[in-house]
């Protein structure tokens, strides 16, 4: 598992739900807030240095689960970063260990 250099409590906290919930073979989380921290929808925002992020997991419980749904049940875990914390987006790759596997040949 990676990510990004020096981490804070937001990107913690996702990377601790994702790993406890998804037992994931291959997490890669990226904080991309930097790129929006001046548009406009984040005007006024108290929280700017952890609002976007891109992340890819690779886990065998997304088996059987199609892409909305596997978005859904992240989307669900993460709820209290989005609406407590100032989490804004997220970019998603999500895949199963096969698919993941299917990229590299």
């Amino acid at each position: 598992m990676s990510t990004t250099t020096a981490s804070g409590p937001i990107e913690q906290s996702i990377i601790a739900k994702l790993t406890n919930a998804f037992h994931p073979s291959h997490l890669r989380i990226s904080n991309d807030s930097h790129k929006h921290a001046h548009h406009a929808g984040l005007r006024g925002a108290t929280n700017v240095t952890e609002s976007h992020f891109r992340l890819e997991i690779v886990t065998d419980v997304f088996e059987g689960m199609n892409m909305p749904n596997r978005h859904r049940a992240i989307y669900s875990l993460l709820d209290e970063e989005f609406k407590e914390k100032g989490l804004h987006a997220l970019q998603m790759k999500t895949k199963t260990p096969e698919e993941f596997n299917k990229g590299k040949k």
